[in-house]
């Protein structure tokens, strides 16, 4: 893929523009529920022995459900969204990444997702302060700003930062660390210590889905992995004030942080989803009966699956069919059905427009053992002349960022001409590289 597409989308995307305090917060909503009902029915040829986990239920990330969630659509993205760290408007912002720890041991470094650009940053980017901090342990599950901080380190983007909007993606690393405990939340602090923080600044990308399309992760809850604001006035010593950007939105997004937390012994602990192919007309995907997608699996333990779960909308009524195979051999299949359309294009606040899509949740006919290191497929073939729309999102490993929090395991490809390649939505006519992934999950029996 090359550089200039890759800044073109995280501009083009993105429509907070930038995240502003207070009063633009205000009011966001979040009540939503979850649970996204299919708009259509489904089919298999038995239905026995169901395992599915529902998507309603805010399972923690160290829960046994969710450790039977396997697949690159356990977090979806449709698109970018900044967070500025520094001054933005008249408000000074701390940018904050709530997350439970669900591996033990001490913090090493973390990579995330900076952004330049006229409105992501400015100057020289400021000097960014990362403290690692305890929660407060309050209903709200907010930083302790008055403990000791476990670890801390500093980014200084200097020469990285370009009025282009390159993209920056690195390893910052930290000193002085206390262990970190699984099942603990805890929280990256992100503060600008510039003297002239209204000058020089960054912006922090996270993942977003719209609204209207649920949250980007469906499954859990919204405090083991979340994008927090505090604000006050710029020159002020006033307590901040916050913004859980997560649970209750803004602008009609819901934001996940794009963060890979690197632990001693190797452990690796993150979401790295960092660009969506969600926009309408442009990187939208319609798929027909001879223009079929699969997402291609090559899982490094054995799984057993026992459900399906998937992103899609049809644009054209009918029937989608979903196969699982390994090579030529089926091993299970069925088909969900749409009696009338239900794919819509959603337009932003920004006027950009997103595809809108539901998930379908089937349960398999029987277990499906899925051998490591074998490679199977996850078919989808729309039915007769009937059209369904799929955005695919990048997981991060073209950019340095490391299983599990890019899901590698699987990759996403569809049937161009007489051949099937993998996904590059750009260019759906050319093949890609193997770090794109369509919204798909497996449901593991117990």
């Amino acid at each position: 893929m090359s550089r200039t597409r890759f800044q073109d989308f995280s501009v083009s995307l993105r429509w907070l523009v930038p995240v502003v305090a207070s009063a633009a917060l205000a009011g966001c909503g979040g009540n939503e529920d979850t649970t996204l009902a299919d708009t259509g029915t489904t089919s298999s040829k038995a239905v026995v022995g169901k395992t599915l986990y529902p998507a309603n239920r805010g399972y923690s990330l160290t829960s046994n459900e969710f450790r039977h969630l396997y697949g690159p659509g356990v977090f979806k993205m449709d698109a970018l969204a900044n967070t500025v760290v520094g001054v933005n408007g008249n408000y000074e912002q701390k940018v904050v990444n709530r997350f439970r720890a669900t591996v033990s041991g001490t913090l090493q470094s973390v990579r995330i997702y900076w952004q330049t650009g006229r409105g992501y940053s400015s100057g020289n980017g400021g000097v960014i302060q990362l403290r690692l901090m305890p929660d407060d342990g309050s209903a709200q599950h907010l930083p302790n700003l008055s403990a000791k901080p476990l670890a801390t380190a500093r980014y200084i983007p200097g020469q990285q930062v370009s009025s282009s909007g390159a993209p920056v993606f690195t390893d910052i690393h930290f000193s002085s660390t206390q262990p970190i405990q699984a099942g603990q939340l805890y929280h990256l602090v992100m503060e600008n210590l510039d003297p002239s923080p209204k000058a020089n600044f960054i912006s922090s990308n996270n993942g977003i889905t719209v609204t209207a399309n649920g949250r980007p992760a469906r499954w859990t809850n919204t405090t083991d992995w979340a994008t927090l604001l505090g604000t006050r006035p710029y020159g002020t010593t006033r307590a901040l004030r916050w913004f859980d950007l997560t649970t209750n939105g803004a602008s009609n997004n819901y934001y996940l942080p794009i963060l890979q937390l690197n632990v001693s012994g190797g452990q690796v602990q993150g979401v790295a989803n960092i660009e969506g192919g969600a926009l309408d007309p442009k990187l939208i995907f319609t798929s027909t009966n001879n223009r079929p997608i699969r997402e291609h699996f090559k899982p490094t333990a054995t799984k057993r699956v026992s459900g399906l779960s998937f992103a899609t909308a049809a644009s054209v009524a009918g029937n989608l069919r979903w196969r699982i195979l390994q090579g030529n051999t089926e091993l299970a299949s069925g088909q969900v059905h749409a009696p009338s359309p239900n794919y819509r294009a959603i337009t932003t606040n920004s006027g950009n427009k997103v595809g809108g899509y539901s998930w379908y949740d089937v349960n398999l006919p029987h277990v499906v053992t899925l051998q490591a290191g074998q490679e199977y497929d996850i078919e989808f073939r729309p039915q007769g002349n009937s059209q369904w729309k799929f955005g695919d999102q990048r997981n991060g490993s073209a950019k340095g960022f490391a299983r599990p929090a890019a899901f590698t395991e699987s990759r996403a490809q569809h049937f161009q001409g007489n051949r099937w390649i993998n996904t590059y939505h750009w260019n759906y006519n050319a093949p890609g590289s193997s770090d794109a992934n369509w919204p798909v999950v497996l449901h593991l029996a117990p």
